[in-house]
């Protein structure tokens, strides 16, 4: 019904509104009875035009709200409900007005009800029709859009992990990490060991959740300590790194390399010294159901950065999960809100 959103349409009903009202209009009369040769057919068939476009106005209004109050995607009983009592209510409203309409001009009439019965139904099925045909219409295009959102969301979640694979298999990654390896090999052989452990760990689940669309929080966990490890050889203690997540969450789920991703943003942005380290604490808000990660402010130049990694995961949480990532303002740390995906 409703052809218009709280920001943008969901399509333009301009044209739809112009031909629907006047097909419905001349179709009509006709429908019932009414031919050319009659002399009162032009009469009656610029009665139902102006009686189409009253009442396609009025639902197309009634529509506009009923839409964004009780979405049919959302409410599809009652979004049903409303529509049948507004098509009966209005119907008889605008029967109601027409009969006093008749009496002010003709007077009191006997046999009124009889003589009018094919205007009233005329009336009845306009509105039927116009209503009709904006829920069928609107349903369409409220289908497709899903269909294109659907197909949206599958290629922002692709090309996430895309990204997030490309990244750490990007020179730099692997220069540094193969570097790192090799100070170890030479002055800790156990602990390169279990770098090497480690760093395959990580590339083990970007193929694991290749085709994912959620994990668990503990598989999530799971990558990020091996991520942290890695890192924690890197910088030394420059670096320190906290979870304070209770078991009890991690059945609970999450967007796949949501909570490395905002690891990575916080090292990448932020110096890490031995004096004054770089901070990252991760934790659980039980009360509002989101995950907290925060990092001291320490801010570093980089000389370029494509700020691609944050604003990719706040759409894959708006189009999947329906909640966005919150950022609470503080001027000594740097906090990300992440909902958690509940298992149920």
């Amino acid at each position: 019904m409703a052809m218009k959103m709280k920001s943008k349409a969901l399509f333009n009903d301009r044209w739809l509104m112009i031909v629907g009202i006047l097909i419905t209009g001349i179709v009509f009369p006709i429908i019932f009875g009414m031919r050319p040769a009659n002399p009162d057919f032009y009469q009656w068939m610029m009665i139902s035009i102006s009686v189409t476009a009253v009442s396609w106005g009025i639902s197309r209004q009634f529509g506009m709200l009923l839409w964004k109050k009780f979405p049919w995607n959302k409410k599809p009983l009652v979004h049903m409900a409303i529509v049948l009592a507004y098509i009966f209510l209005f119907t008889a409203a605008i029967i109601g007005l027409v009969y006093l309409v008749n009496l002010l001009v003709e007077g009191k009439t006997v046999n009124y009800w009889e003589e009018h019965q094919r205007f009233h139904l005329i009336i009845l099925f306009v509105f039927i029709f116009s209503v009709t045909i904006h829920e069928a219409v609107y349903l369409f295009f409220l289908w497709k859009k899903e269909l294109t959102r659907s197909a949206d969301l599958e290629k922002e979640n692709m090309q996430s992990k895309f990204e997030a694979l490309k990244n750490h298999m990007n020179p730099h990654f692997l220069f540094n990490s193969m570097g790192t390896l090799s100070s170890l090999i030479n002055s800790d052989q156990q602990k390169a060991t279990q770098y090497v452990n480690e760093f395959s760990k990580i590339y083990r689940y970007f193929l694991q959740v290749n085709s994912n669309e959620v994990v668990t929080l503990a598989e999530e966990l799971d990558f990020l300590y091996s991520y942290i490890f890695l890192q924690k050889i890197r910088y030394g203690e420059g670096f320190v790194f906290n979870s304070r997540i209770d078991r009890k969450f991690y059945n609970s789920y999450v967007l796949p390399l949501t909570l490395q991703l905002l690891v990575e943003n916080a090292l990448k942005h932020n110096s890490t010294m031995q004096g004054e380290p770089l901070l990252i604490d991760i934790s659980v808000d039980e009360e509002s159901q989101i995950i907290v990660v925060k990092n001291n402010l320490q801010p570093r130049r980089i000389e370029s950065t494509t700020k691609t990694g944050l604003k990719n995961l706040e759409e894959r949480y708006s189009s999947f999960v329906g909640k966005t990532i919150v950022y609470p303002k503080s001027k000594s740390e740097f906090i990300v809100e992440i909902p958690i995906i509940s298992n149920e």
